[in-house]
């Protein structure tokens, strides 16, 4: 899970390198990226086309998300609008996938210095 600022990828950079590390002796894999609270996907998607990683789901910064957290209560507890049903709909699908099993990514960290170059500031 990570957002589309460099230091949610900076830090999913380094989940992909600990869990290849433990795929040599534990049954653990990368199933791909949820983009999470980011009205954009592009930096996340500059980083997956240098990596091979593969954005399986995207659930934007929605006022309907943040105000389930407040009322303690899940997104499908709460009083049903449009913004609401989307972002129901991303979380089925996202459960859908994951129950049926999906291929295992091959993603390739990126060195620290390399990520600067493609994702840090002017």
């Amino acid at each position: 899970v990570a957002a589309n600022y460099f230091d949610s990828i900076f830090a999913m950079n380094r989940i992909i390198s600990a869990i290849k590390a433990k795929a040599k002796n534990y049954n653990v894999r990368i199933g791909g990226v949820i983009a999470n609270r980011s009205k954009d996907t592009d930096q996340i998607q500059r980083f997956n086309d240098k990596t091979g990683m593969q954005t399986v789901a995207h659930f934007p910064d929605l006022d309907v998300i943040r105000r389930s957290r407040l009322k303690k209560s899940t997104l499908f507890e709460m009083e049903y609008s449009p913004e609401l049903e989307a972002v129901q709909n991303e979380y089925l699908r996202l459960a859908a996938m994951l129950y049926a099993g999906c291929d295992p990514i091959e993603a390739v960290s990126m060195q620290d210095r390399d990520i600067f170059d493609l994702l840090g500031f002017d």
